[in-house]
């Protein structure tokens, strides 16, 4: 007799002899205990503890229970949690890769997100997060949540906070943590009788207030967390009694406040996302086409930049150098540089995009555009000419090209190197450099008499074509300016 495979009861073969699957019939991927190598612990959950591991030459997270002796409530929520990821897959959606459900060795396996979780990164005072690169997370973590509320059955997640949102390598938000998650038919209210889910700081007023909820609490958390995300500050750090917390929140509709210099767009979205009432609040569709039009502001200053990313380049952070060229110089009716001048424009706002597959190309990224014109605004004005009545047209390259040929300006480089640069030289000396802490400002380094570096930030105005410094002379500090003059002469002006 031939040894044969054992059926497969979720597969069929069809009249024309090919095999078909009962995809319904899929579970979870099985992970055999001894394939699963713990390596260290990296974190941890409401029912387990989260570990840097290794399967099938793989590495990966995974979550172990706390508990293996698990009651049924338990273990429901575990298989629960199993069941919800295997269904999952998304970009913005941490990605399941498999459950073990040997007594002892309960534990499931997903893929590893190298730089933690949002709350964390939020707070690392060594992490460069723009506010653009801030409402870009903000954006992937609505397309997250859009995903599964889009599931059918819909997928409440009822847990949503800075610390359920993990970062990968890339910097890319995925969702996680559905201990909390709860199916739900389209258009059906979910209500908890035993227990309140979710974390208070992050929790919509009627989830606190016990009422039925639906997946517009989902979104009031969002509110919270883009709070947080824009601030970069946790919200309601003096509360510490939940019952007050509530009343704060559900009776006085109190919220985190908003600072003063919030961006009016992202200001309306906090008070749609946490409303009071949740008819209110937008769908996360809603909420990612409002991040994509406020997104541009978010990354630059100068309203025709604005105006020009928003119309021509809508929901994308970089542009081919040769497909943004042509449409920058028609928008605003400039003529091409000469080489050079072209040369000193691209040094500025140019860098180059690499990947393993295709030659790398040059490119102009919205953070870099929203920079040069911070620092060299506005792409045209009309400053005095050479008699007093007399007005001549300056554009952005004509500025550029000015103070790049000057020998004293060495673009942007860091203190580090502007100090090594200027370590051999006596005292008077300096070079001018691009701030490295505050876009749209000039630093001046210097020699002093001391022979120590000094470094003086010089503010540039766009809008009134006005350099301006903080400078002390005889310990007495004053502000200097320079209207419709060049930055060399600002600085013989200054000695």
């Amino acid at each position: 007799m031939i040894p044969t495979r054992p059926a497969n009861p979720t597969a069929a073969v069809n009249a024309t002899g090919h095999v078909q699957l009962d995809r319904t019939q899929f579970g979870p991927p099985d992970i055999a205990p001894g394939e699963l190598k713990y390596l260290k612990k990296i974190g941890g959950g409401c029912f387990g503890n989260v570990y840097l591991g290794e399967v099938r030459g793989v590495q990966v997270a995974i979550k172990k229970l706390f508990k293996q002796d698990l009651n049924p409530r338990s273990l429901q929520e575990f298989k629960k949690e199993a069941e919800l990821c295997s269904r999952l897959n998304h970009p913005n959606v941490l990605l399941f890769m498999g459950a073990c459900t040997a007594p002892g060795e309960m534990a499931i396996v997903t893929e590893l997100c190298e730089r933690g979780n949002l709350e964390t990164l939020l707070h690392n005072e060594k992490a460069q997060l723009s506010l653009y690169r801030r409402m870009v997370m903000a954006k992937e973590t609505a397309v997250g949540m859009a995903w599964l509320h889009g599931m059918d059955p819909m997928i409440v997640h009822r847990d949503l906070k800075p610390s359920n949102l993990l970062v990968d390598k890339h910097g890319q938000i995925k969702v996680c943590d559905f201990g909390l998650s709860a199916i739900k038919p389209a258009h059906e209210k979910l209500k908890d009788k035993d227990t309140i889910p979710g974390t208070p700081l992050w929790m919509a007023p009627e989830v606190m207030m016990g009422r039925q909820v639906d997946e517009k609490s989902d979104v009031y958390s969002y509110g919270i967390v883009l709070w947080e995300i824009v601030t970069q500050k946790v919200p309601w750090p003096e509360m510490s009694s939940f019952p007050k917390f509530r009343q704060a929140v559900c009776l006085q509709d109190e919220r985190p406040p908003i600072p003063d210099d919030v961006l009016p767009d992202i200001k309306t979205l906090f008070q749609l996302c946490w409303h009071k009432s949740p008819e209110q609040r937008p769908s996360f569709k809603q909420i990612i086409d409002m991040i994509d039009a406020l997104l541009p502001s978010t990354a630059i200053n100068d309203p025709e930049g604005i105006e020009l990313w928003r119309t021509h380049f809508p929901s994308r952070e970089y542009v081919p150098f040769d497909e943004f060229f042509p449409i920058f110089c028609k928008q605003f009716n400039l003529t091409a540089p000469e080489p050079i001048p072209l040369e000193c424009f691209k040094a500025l706002v140019v860098s180059v995009h690499r990947d393993n597959i295709m030659e790398p190309i040059e490119i102009v990224n919205i953070d870099a555009f929203g920079a040069l014109l911070d620092n060299f605004g506005p792409i045209k004005a009309q400053v005095k000419g050479k008699t007093e009545d007399s007005l001549k047209e300056v554009t952005i390259f004509d500025r550029i090209y000015r103070l790049c040929k000057q020998p004293w300006f060495h673009g942007d480089i860091t203190k580090d190197k502007a100090e090594l640069l200027l370590k051999a030289y006596k005292s008077g000396y300096y070079l001018v450099r691009l701030s490295t802490t505050v876009s749209g400002c000039f630093t001046i380094s210097r020699v002093t008499p001391s022979q120590k570096i000094h470094h003086q930030r010089i503010d540039w105005i766009p809008a009134t074509q006005t350099f301006k410094a903080k400078i002390t002379i005889n310990r007495q500090a004053r502000e200097v300016s320079s209207q419709g003059k060049s930055l060399r002469s600002f600085l013989n002006n200054q000695g």
